[in-house]
């Protein structure tokens, strides 16, 4: 704080009552009491940290008090680096993100004492964007409009993105931690849904020490009106709703499959496990270089119920290098007659060579029927075979086909390019053309093959081996089929996630 001349103890007590006053009402970073789920954050000594909720669930102020605390050299919780410290903040923009959300966030904790000068007026300057405290710390102030190029320089001891930031400037910003070995955290609410941040860092911090997530709901934070949040959760649609209140990762547009569970997913299974006389093998595939081509090895059984137990997928060969791999797989598994169904573009023949994916595959010994390419009512025939929790599933994948158990989590329909026209125009009814190449592949194989209406499906067709895993990952305990639906809210899975 400035400081004040006192002229007698009448003003030196004045002095301190207006003091107390202020502290009462917007107390610094030593009246802070953290939430349980902000202790939880806190607490982690992660390099890297992901604090995620709904909005006002406390997200930011746990990222503010851990700015200034990183600033100040002095942690509750955790050993840090001491002062002086070099710190980044980066928010969504200057004027909303910097003025309005973070620098405030930063004065309201930051004692003033601290601040060089003893106030914002004379630590802050406001053409660098740059907080100076008296301990020789800096923090300065940056958003994710700015070029990448501004990004570069320096090292820095840590930094805070409040908000999701663009993959490149997190990065960028990554790597002027390098020096230091520094730490980052994000505070954000995921209402773009599943992008770059769910694969790299909330999923890859199941198995990344160096990670570390703490989620929150909105009706965590002790601080708010519960009637509040009600009179908000009733105006917001179900998607909103999981983003802004609950914190969770949606797509946006919606997932195509939204039924598909853990009641779809077997342990790995061998060809060899399916007697010829009841199920049909056959193989599926999508054909891509620069994206992957997808293999997806399948069995039907006469009652219309489908199994996916295996799966090729890989970008950057030529057909003569994944036919090798097909003809590998079909030996390994001792595949007994069966058919492949693929993506009818592969017919179209190269102008220069005359030839085309379908001939050359025929070239090395592998047959190709065409694919009914009709998407729409492809992605009704997969729906249906997955089932609802009314309807018997009739389709299932076994864990070992990652790559498409990764794409069924992710493929959602395409949505508009820009807010105003998701609100004033229809839905698109098309897929979005990306991730998608084991879901067309299993979109040309389900499509050939007839869809068995009856609804009774036999008791031994519905449960094909019997178990399903309660967690494929952490051991071999293994439950009933109508187990699992029953507790498939309790089901825990590595590339599904909880949500699933």
């Amino acid at each position: 704080m400035p400081k004040t001349k006192i002229k007698s103890n009448r003003d030196f007590f004045q002095t301190v009552a207006s003091s107390l006053r202020r502290a009462a009402v917007r107390p610094n970073i030593n009246g802070y009491q953290p939430h349980p789920k902000q202790l939880d954050f806190h607490e982690s000594s992660a390099r890297g940290r992901l604090f995620i909720g709904g909005n006002r669930s406390g997200k930011t102020v746990g990222g503010g008090t851990e700015a200034v605390w990183r600033s100040l050299g002095n942690h509750p919780f955790l050993p840090v680096t001491p002062s002086p410290t070099y710190g980044r903040i980066v928010a969504v923009d200057f004027l909303y993100g910097v003025e309005k959300i973070v620098r405030p966030e930063i004065a309201r904790w930051m004692p003033s004492s601290e601040i060089k000068g003893g106030s914002w007026e004379s630590g802050y300057s406001k053409q660098e964007r740059t907080l100076y405290l008296e301990n020789g710390s800096m923090i300065e102030f940056m958003s994710y409009d700015q070029e990448l190029e501004k990004f570069a320089g320096t090292s820095r001891d840590w930094t805070w993105f409040d908000e999701e930031p663009p993959e490149d400037i997190f990065t960028e910003c990554k790597l002027r931690l390098v020096d230091t070995a520094g730490y980052w955290w994000i505070t954000m609410t995921p209402i773009e849904g599943m992008t770059w941040v769910y694969d790299n860092i909330y999923i890859a911090a199941r198995t990344d020490p160096l990670m570390h997530v703490t989620e929150v709901d909105t009706t965590e934070n002790i601080t708010l009106n519960q009637g509040e949040i009600e009179v908000v959760l009733a105006g917001l649609s179900k998607d909103d709703r999981e983003a802004r209140i609950h914190g969770k990762f949606v797509r946006r547009g919606g997932l195509i499959y939204p039924h598909f569970s853990p009641r779809n997913i077997l342990r790995p299974m061998r060809s060899q496990d399916f007697n010829p006389e009841d199920w049909l093998h056959f193989a599926m595939m999508d054909h891509g270089f620069n994206n992957p081509t997808a293999w997806l090895w399948g069995v039907c059984s006469k009652d219309g119920v489908i199994i996916i137990y295996d799966e090729h997928y890989e970008s950057g060969l030529v057909v003569q290098e994944h036919a090798k791999v097909v003809l590998e797989k079909k030996k390994h598994h001792e595949i007994p007659d069966s058919y492949n169904v693929g993506d009818p573009s592969i017919k179209n023949s190269d102008p220069i060579t005359g030839t085309s994916v379908l001939l050359e595959y025929e070239e090395n010994g592998i047959p190709i029927v065409l694919g009914n390419n009709d998407v729409a009512a492809g992605i009704q025939v997969v729906a249906r075979r997955i089932g609802t929790s009314e309807i018997p599933a009739r389709l299932y994948i076994t864990q070992n086909c990652r790559m498409t158990l990764w794409e069924m989590a992710r493929y959602h329909w395409s949505v508009w390019a820009n807010k105003r026209d998701e609100t004033q125009k229809n839905k698109k009814e098309e897929p979005h053309k990306k991730d998608d190449h084991a879901m067309d592949a299993l979109r040309y194989g389900c499509a050939s093959r007839p869809m068995v209406e009856d609804q009774s499906i036999p008791e031994d067709i519905q449960r094909p081996r019997g178990n399903l895993p309660v967690d494929p990952y952490s051991g071999p305990g293994l439950v009933d089929v109508g187990a699992a639906r029953q507790q498939s809210e309790k089901v825990f899975d590595e590339i599904l996630g909880t949500e699933w």
